[in-house]
């Protein structure tokens, strides 16, 4: 590597560092994390979670017995008594339902909007209670009663209770990932992209590209720039691991932190190093396709156009991921996609984390992806070299597949 591809690259990424921009989108999705957090909190919080109000026509011992249990069941048994008097109180929406008992049959009656009753603890205590009536029927003693009432026991122990858990954080954690990694790296591939886009445009714009060739090569601002902006990401995702490491370490005593922490432990460091490194090789592949388009623009207004391939391509990983992160390891196209350089970043992890593919599969998947990044960084500098001094008013997309024809 030559000195002044590190000059470039040190250029770049520190120019970068230094912009209020580049801090802004570090903190940006922890800050939208964070608001997310506290609004699903507020939400749980204020909810209406008061219990049903229910009218019970039956017996008084009937709903003397189901007032006594009515905290389990989320209902609140109304003073009203009588049908009529129920009827009208519901049509008003004064209570949330009817239960109406009668020779051992029940029916529930409830507004489409009512708090949930728990139906099942309902359905225990109306049981009970018509055992017992039937008990009393048939002339049995309290005694008799009670040991009649009396359930089997049967006694039930975990023989490793953390493993238990851990296994089920894990099951969570591995729901979670297949949906994350395919959103992260759609998120960083389009931000990062566009900085490199903008990055060659404003020295095209400006037209001090032949100067920096001429101190140089091109060779040298295509490589140092390359390495510049992956520099970023790497400052990006270690801020992360730094973040997440200073929450382990002090935000065990917040309740929210400490459980969103329980299911991150389940992803062991290894296949954490995987995500993280691959994330960085796959980026890296978008990067210079955006470097190639970039190429061609003019001015910094073409950018956004010279970056819809880019974007284009990312999004076909994303789509796919997403409508397969349920059952993605039985679906064919998902483990041909796992193999493909740009595709695999958002299904080989997923396949990995749901042990639909073993470790060496996986590393074949990254190793494909490496061997594509360096071929692709080799050619792409060809093109690069032969685009960047061009100044055509043609369209973009049109370019760039003439460029590919060309090379």
């Amino acid at each position: 590597m030559t000195n002044p591809t590190l000059l470039v690259a040190k250029h770049t990424y520190l120019s970068r560092l230094k912009k209020k921009s580049f801090w802004w989108l570090i903190i940006s999705p922890i800050l939208l994390i964070a608001a997310a957090g506290l609004l699903g909190y507020g939400i749980s919080y204020f909810s209406n979670d008061q219990p049903a109000k229910v009218a019970i026509i039956g017996p008084s011992t009937s709903r003397e017995a189901i007032n006594q249990s009515a905290s389990k069941m989320n209902i609140k048994v109304s003073s009203i008594t009588d049908e009529q008097s129920a009827q009208s109180a519901l049509k008003k929406q004064t209570i949330d339902g009817i239960l109406t008992l009668h020779d051992g049959q029940g029916t529930l009656v409830t507004q489409q909007k009512a708090p949930k009753i728990d139906k099942d603890q309902l359905q225990a205590v109306l049981s009970k209670l018509f055992l017992t009536t039937q008990a009393e029927n048939y002339g049995l003693t309290a005694r008799q009663t009670a040991a009649l009432m009396t359930p089997f026991s049967l006694k039930t122990t975990v023989q490793n209770q953390s493993s238990q858990q851990d296994a089920d954080n894990n099951q969570a954690a591995k729901a979670v990932i297949s949906v994350a990694v395919t959103i992260i790296v759609l998120l960083i591939v389009s931000t990062y992209a566009s900085l490199i886009g903008n990055e060659i445009a404003n020295e095209k714009s400006s037209r001090i590209m032949e100067t920096l060739l001429a101190a140089s090569s091109a060779q040298a601002q295509y490589f140092g720039k390359l390495l510049g902006i992956t520099a970023l990401l790497v400052t990006q995702l270690l801020s992360y691991v730094v973040l997440g490491v200073g929450a382990n370490l002090f935000g065990q005593q917040i309740t929210m932190v400490k459980q969103a922490l329980s299911y991150l432990t389940a992803l062991t460091p290894a296949f954490l190093t995987y995500t993280f490194v691959f994330i960085i090789v796959a980026t890296g592949l978008y990067l210079i396709l955006a470097a190639i388009a970039a190429s061609l623009v003019n001015d910094t207004s073409q950018v956004s156009q010279a970056m819809v391939p880019v974007t284009t391509l990312a999004m076909i990983p994303y789509v796919v991921g997403l409508a397969s992160a349920s059952n993605g390891g039985n679906n064919v196209v998902v483990r041909i996609f796992a193999y493909i350089p740009f595709m695999s970043q958002s299904t080989m992890p997923s396949l990995l984390a749901n042990q639909y593919v073993n470790w060496w599969q996986g590393l074949l998947s990254l190793t494909i992806s490496l061997i594509a990044l360096v071929a692709l960084a080799q050619y792409g500098q060809k093109l690069y070299a032969k685009n960047v001094l061009s100044y055509s008013d043609e369209n973009i997309l049109k370019q760039l597949l003439a460029s590919f024809k060309r090379s």
